[in-house]
This record gives structure tokens, sequence and C-alpha cells, in this order.
């Protein structure tokens, strides 16, 4: 973490902009650590302890009730009512999978957008250096 830490401030990251990566990042991990299981008899998931949802909606300055309500029985629009629905075990996997993988792809497209806005020197260039990366192309 130090590496990055002194990388971002060579950048000229703000120490509010650093440490916001930092906590996007550990709630992405942490996430990966929430635990479900499906009611006996019921087609309904519940929590498997609520530490790591804690600790989430924490990192992300959300409440902890409301984020396991989202993913437990969120909202849903019927014509033109809201309703909850109650979630399986897998629906509620799928849907913190969906969040962490979306908060992942909107901060490190925000990262290389920061990333370039810094590096820019806003000099015509004549040469560049690209990267094409072909997934599978050496199986043959």
């Amino acid at each position: 973490m130090k590496i990055s830490d002194e990388a971002f401030e060579i950048l000229g990251f703000a120490e509010e902009e650093r440490m916001s990566l930092y906590k996007c990042t550990t709630s992405i991990c942490n996430m990966g650590e929430m635990k479900f299981k499906q009611r006996p008899r019921e087609e309904q998931a519940e929590a498997d302890g609520t530490a790591e949802c804690e600790k989430v909606a924490f990192l992300l300055g959300v409440n902890a009730k409301d984020l396991m309500t989202a993913f437990l029985k969120p909202k849903v629009k019927v014509g033109t009512e809201f309703v909850t629905k109650g979630q399986n075990l897998s629906q509620v996997t799928y849907a913190v999978s969906a969040l962490a993988k979306s908060l992942y792809n909107r901060m490190f497209g925000w990262l290389v957008a920061r990333v370039n806005k810094t590096l820019d020197t806003k000099v015509k260039r004549q040469f560049f250096i690209g990267v094409l990366d072909i997934a599978g192309f050496e199986i043959f």
C-alpha cells in the first residue's frame, strides 16, 4: 500500500481521492466475504451474520440495515406501485456480485481517466505506445 500511496502522491491525487479509492477497494473485497443462507422451507434468503455488511456499509457511507434490505428484499416497481420482493440465495449472491463488479468498473474507469488527465501533456504527439491483448490468441 505504501508504494501505491507514493504513486498516487506523485500523480497529484488528493488525500481524499486516495482514501476514497482505498475505501472503495476494501468495500469490494469485503462484499466477497458477505454470507447469506436460505431460510428453511422458504424461498427467502437471510444474512448469515452482519459484520461484513456493516463494514461494507461503513466504507461506502451508507446505512447497514438499508444495504442489507436492498440485497434481501429490494423494492420492485409493479405497474405504478413499488413492492418489496424477497430474494432467494442465488438472487442475493448475484446482487452482491453485481454491485461489487459495478463499483469496481466505475472506480477503475475513474482511476484511468484521472491518471490520463494528470499525464496529458497537451502537446501534439507523433508517437505513442499501445498495448493490444487478444484473449485466447495463443490457443490454436
